[in-house]
């Protein structure tokens, strides 16, 4: 009769009853590296599905966990954001996805009726977004962590607690995106961006109420929706920012956007004759 090489326990049958270590242990090689590392990060209950399952129904609590020290049992914020990221990029390049097309269709605003320079400058900044993906999504995120962190200071959490449940929050609802570029692939449906807009506001209140559990549901509402917009216009000030330096240093862009290509275009009425 063998002993269990984990807890010690005299073993006689394939597992050891006290602690379910597999005896004898098979000889490590890639195979049972490979299997070892998908079982326990993929299979029914292992890191990525429990991540994912928790972070639908209480992200909050995934982001206390976490905090308090349980690092095993879900993927880490700020990897799980850059994971699905890389998944929404990856799936996009693998459908054909044109993600300036698609982005620009999301916008409610005509731009048929604005002139080519306004079409063009719209363009080469949602070009630019596109190309800077990672750390355009990375910044908009730390800047929803400062202002977190701003106006739920009192809460006792200090910027990287806040940010794991930013992270988190913001990590998750890329399965949004990845949702709607794949019925964009089938049907060539867009969903307004005002929707999305809203729709990330009410997930994010969701997961604030879960984490900050301990404050009014009003006070988390209203300081929930400020957040979120002082996140996004600090994003478009600094996007326009480094689009006028990019334009100022660009002749061939600058030519693109120039104010004589920003003639609204007129339809003609047919000539009477």
């Amino acid at each position: 009769m063998a002993n269990c090489i984990n807890c010690n326990q005299e073993v006689s049958t394939a597992y050891c009853p006290a602690c379910g270590q597999r005896n004898p242990v098979n000889k490590i090689n890639v195979a049972n590296v490979w299997s070892d590392f998908v079982s326990r990060t993929y299979g029914f209950d292992g890191m990525f599905p429990r991540t994912l399952k928790d972070l639908t129904i209480r992200p909050g609590q995934v982001a206390r966990e976490y905090i308090i020290g349980n690092r095993v049992k879900y993927y880490g914020p700020v990897g799980y954001f850059f994971l699905m990221l890389t998944l929404y990029l990856l799936l996009a390049s693998l459908l054909e996805i044109d993600l300036v097309t698609f982005m620009m269709q999301t916008n409610p605003t005509n731009l048929e009726t604005q002139g080519g320079g306004v079409q063009e400058i719209v363009r080469e900044i949602t070009q630019w977004t596109i190309d800077n993906m990672r750390s355009v999504s990375f910044f908009i995120t730390l800047f929803t962590v400062f202002f977190t962190w701003l106006f739920f200071k009192k809460s006792k959490y200090n910027f990287i607690e806040t940010g794991a449940l930013v992270f988190f929050v913001t990590g998750h609802f890329m399965w949004v995106s990845i949702v709607l570029i794949v019925i964009y692939k089938i049907s060539g449906f867009t969903l307004d961006s005002s929707y999305l807009f809203f729709f990330s506001i009410m997930f994010m209140i969701y997961a604030f109420a879960d984490f900050y559990s301990h404050l009014s549901k009003w006070k988390i509402v209203i300081k929930g929706i400020i957040v979120h917009i002082l996140s996004y216009v600090t994003l478009t000030i600094f996007i326009v920012v480094v689009f006028i330096y990019q334009v100022s240093h660009d002749k061939e862009l600058y030519e693109k956007i120039k104010p004589s290509n920003n003639k609204p275009k007129v339809e003609q009425s047919p000539e009477v004759k």
